[in-house]
């Protein structure tokens, strides 16, 4: 056998090992794999990442992912050139925005988030990624800690957090002068289409669930607004793809069923 069929043999074990992995845990987020290996997350980001005001290079720039789940904004942040990239989350459910009743957490519910934290480093391997994943609530991002970025994203997010502003806030506080943040959040279809002017956001009734506020791009953009931003621009609404492994309910209608979530994004600026 020769050096190059040893090689062929030795990527398709390989790849064929990927794929056993990826099929192994459940995805957020679908993500282009080596081998041409796509997993089945919930969410399909791919389309959306080429309609935001993304810089085509990110050479030289310290990046930070704001609820990074999978990965896919951080790899995203990487595959355009970023000199370093760090991704916030929470393993711990108990550490959620729950609202009240707050929900017993079974110990079946925190094995599977523990399981939840696989995809990332698998595909982080597959990548050979450099991207760094650290347990820290977006609350207490600290300068200290966690360094000064000139970029940060955080995307579908907001609706999960009891105070958005307040998050938003500590984001820029870990940004450095004239640094930007690309907010990317589900927002509110029909006040976004029919009220424009006003600035305005829903609270979810859902009890017991890490659901708060879903506001329409106005109110989205007062958000980044008030948490010290200068505002540069904004668009929406504009539909996250379903990915092959979501399953939307019937009650949830035709909208998101067939168009995906509605979002809108709102890009932010730090005074210089």
């Amino acid at each position: 056998m020769g050096p190059r069929q040893r090689y062929h043999e030795e990527q398709q074990l390989s790849e064929g090992d990927l794929a056993a992995e990826v099929a192994s845990v459940p995805w957020y987020h679908t993500l282009e794999l080596p081998g041409g290996i796509v997993t089945p997350g919930e969410y399909d980001a791919r389309r959306t990442a080429r309609r935001l005001p993304l810089p085509e290079s990110f050479a030289g720039r310290r990046c930070l992912d704001v609820g990074m789940h999978d990965g896919f904004w951080a790899f995203e942040l990487e595959r355009r050139g970023a000199a370093e990239v760090i991704g916030i989350d929470l393993d711990d459910p108990r550490q959620f925005d729950w609202s009240e009743p707050t929900p017993q957490i079974s110990q079946a519910a925190f094995d599977e988030r523990q399981d939840r934290l696989r995809p990332f480093a698998i595909a982080k391997r597959a990548l050979g990624s450099q991207v760094e994943r650290r347990i820290v609530s977006v609350y207490d991002l600290d300068q200290e800690a966690i360094g000064l970025f000139d970029f940060a994203f955080i995307g579908t997010l907001l609706l999960h957090l009891r105070d958005p502003i307040r998050a938003l806030t500590a984001i820029r506080n870990v940004l450095r002068p004239g640094g930007e943040l690309l907010v990317n959040d589900v927002i509110t279809l029909r006040d976004t289409l029919l009220r424009r002017g006003a600035a305005l956001a829903h609270i979810s009734l859902v009890p017991g669930a890490p659901f708060w506020w879903i506001p329409n791009l106005a109110g989205l953009r007062m958000y980044v607004r008030k948490a010290g931003f200068e505002v540069a621009a904004s668009a929406g609404p504009l539909f996250v793809d379903n990915g092959r492994g979501g399953h939307v309910p019937r009650e949830h209608g035709l909208v998101l069923r067939w168009l995906g979530m509605p979002h809108g994004w709102v890009l932010g600026r730090v005074s210089r």
